[in-house]
């Protein structure tokens, strides 16, 4: 009873707090978008296996055969409007080339310039649409390359690119991720506070718009789930694209743009334009309206995109921006400790997958000298095993080059290496041009880093390997160094304190690193894609929220939320000080 009273007196004796006054709510921003809809971050597109039975090997085995039937006719598209009227060009079947995949037109320079003045004209009133119509015109894209669209682009690659089954649904496996992501990391940013709040005072906030005048983007035919971002991710910021695709993958890209069309993307927004690669450069780069060239290639032409575009700076209303990745040679490093088994196996799909070709294929091996013959021999009873053959057989692990071009570079770096007496030819070797651009998985082992195989890009299926001192890590580092370019590497290594340091000491040599697996195991939203050093221009890295910066003018706004009447300040209120003159 007492402890009962003294707290109700405690309680009676508490002084009592002031009501808080009410605070008056803040008004809403007048600028900053209001109704913009924050999914959660997307999960990577499943990746089909087309085993057989399966409905998606019966239906792409139905694309396969209307194509291989009847070629198919790609059109030039110039907003709504497709035209046929250019230089008549051949897409052939890179493992059979008598055959052919489809015919194209290259623009006319007139053509080109047409499609350079609607994307121009269409850009301000496509960086008007909201955030929302934008990326959900893009996921209904997304929509039907997973579903109905998903068995026509894989066709297509294999018939135009000479990819695999598994290569090109990892290849619209990406490009779906791409797009995804792309809207996510669109619509984050347009939440995003990186500005200081203003407090009662003021509103601060960015804005996020595409650049004013026309994006070009020139792409690569080695990988269609990059190359089809290089001229769609601009679009998502408000930017206007004209599309040049390589010749040897232009049949797949018309599949996307396809995809988009039936996806509602506004006429002029992106322009499908085949041309001539230096035409195009020509038209795109004496244009006063050009925003960016995006670019997939050789590092040869973007470097003479860059002196051209500098050859022309005085002309431009705003400096152009250059975007995208050039030519790479991306290593594998194995420690003594490593799982050697694990080692071949992925150096073995990164050298030898759609025949070296991607950008992040592995072209040389840096190897520690306790354990470089056991790996060589492992490599190549590996690479000796592995079927290789038209895509259309399933048995098939790795195809025909894409292009005469490049199977003359190849055989060219293999005519040298026979001839080289440093040079020692562990397996492969062989050529076979008579039907397809067939190169036989090659593995070479060399005695110094700075060998023309260890130095120089080499997309096709020849592999360099090359001993390092397992006593002296700083070998291994200039080794490495040898190589102008830089996309991706891997360590295998199970001695832990080893890799932490390889990683490090590397970290100049690679954009994208890997412990254990593959150079090439790369996953939009997980793993993003660049290059350092000569192997890219710009920033950002594919599949991160970062790239899209690269095609973007920020703005910061400031909303003032009170009047201001009086142009004093409060110091001046003071009395002056009596100045007394002597």
């Amino acid at each position: 009873m007492l402890r009962s009273a003294s707290v109700e007196l405690r309680v009676a004796c508490r002084p009592r707090r002031m009501a808080r006054a009410a605070r008056t709510p803040r008004p809403a921003s007048v600028l900053q978008p209001q109704c913009v809809v924050y999914p959660r971050a997307p999960r990577n597109e499943r990746v089909m296996e087309h085993s057989v039975g399966t409905k998606e090997r019966n239906c792409l085995a139905h694309e396969l055969a209307t194509l291989t039937r009847h070629p198919e006719t790609v059109p030039i598209f110039l907003g709504p409007e497709k035209t046929c009227y250019g230089d008549c060009c051949i897409q052939a079947m890179p493992f059979d080339h008598q055959l052919v995949a489809a015919y194209f037109h290259h623009a006319w320079p007139a053509t080109t310039a047409q499609a350079i003045e609607l994307a121009t004209a269409c850009q301000p009133s496509w960086e008007r649409t909201s955030v929302d119509e934008r990326c959900s015109v893009l996921e209904r894209a997304t929509d039907l390359l997973a579903g109905v669209y998903r068995q026509r682009v894989i066709a297509a690659a294999m018939i135009g690119q000479g990819m695999t089954a598994i290569q090109a649904e990892l290849n619209v496996c990406q490009l779906i991720d791409y797009l995804r992501f792309g809207c996510y990391f669109m619509r984050e940013l347009t939440r995003s506070k990186s500005l200081i709040d203003g407090g009662d005072d003021a509103i601060n906030h960015n804005q996020y718009h595409g650049l004013e005048g026309f994006w070009a983007a020139i792409t690569p035919y080695n990988s269609l789930a990059y190359a089809a971002q290089l001229a769609i991710i601009p679009t998502i910021i408000g930017n206007c694209v004209v599309w040049k695709p390589s010749d040897h993958s232009v049949l797949a890209c018309y599949r996307v743009f396809e995809c988009l069309q039936c996806a509602g993307l506004p006429p002029g927004v992106l322009n499908f334009v085949p041309a001539d690669e230096k035409r195009f450069l020509d038209a795109v780069c004496t244009n006063t309206d050009l925003a960016g060239i995006s670019f997939g290639g050789t590092t040869r032409t973007l470097e003479h995109i860059w002196r051209t575009v500098s050859a022309h700076i005085d002309k431009y209303l705003r400096f152009p921006r250059i975007v995208g990745t050039g030519s790479g040679k991306n290593f594998h490093v194995v420690h003594s400790s490593a799982n050697l088994a694990n080692a071949v196996a992925c150096t073995a799909r990164a050298a030898f997958e759609m025949a070296g070709q991607k950008s992040t294929s592995c072209s040389r091996v840096f190897v520690a000298q306790s354990v470089l013959d056991r790996f060589t021999q492992c490599l190549a009873q590996v690479a000796q095993s592995l079927v290789v053959c038209h895509p259309l057989d399933y048995r098939c692990f790795t195809s025909a080059l894409a292009s005469q071009a490049a199977y003359d570079k190849v055989c060219g770096f293999l005519e040298r290496a026979c001839r080289d007496s440093t040079a020692r030819l562990v397996c492969g070797g062989r050529t076979e041009p008579g039907v397809g651009y067939f190169v036989e998985p090659t593995v070479y082992v060399v005695p110094e880093p700075t060998h023309e195989l260890m130095c120089e890009e080499l997309r096709g299926p020849v592999l360099a390997v090359c001993g390092f001192p397992d006593n002296d890590p700083e070998a291994l580092v200039w080794a490495v160094a040898q190589a102008r370019y830089a996309i991706t590497g891997s360590i295998f290594a199970r001695d832990m304190r080893w890799a932490r340091w390889a990683a490090g000491a590397l970290r100049e040599h690679s954009a994208a690193l890997y412990l254990n697996a593959r150079c090439s195991d790369d996953t939009p939203g997980q793993q993003a894609l660049g290059g350092t050093r000569k192997s890219a221009a710009g920033g950002g890295k594919a599949g991160s929220m970062s790239y899209l910066l690269q095609f973007a003018t920020e703005r910061s706004i400031r909303e003032s939320l009170h009047a201001c009447t009086d142009v004093t300040y409060a110091y001046m209120d003071e009395t002056p000080p009596t100045v007394v003159l002597k």
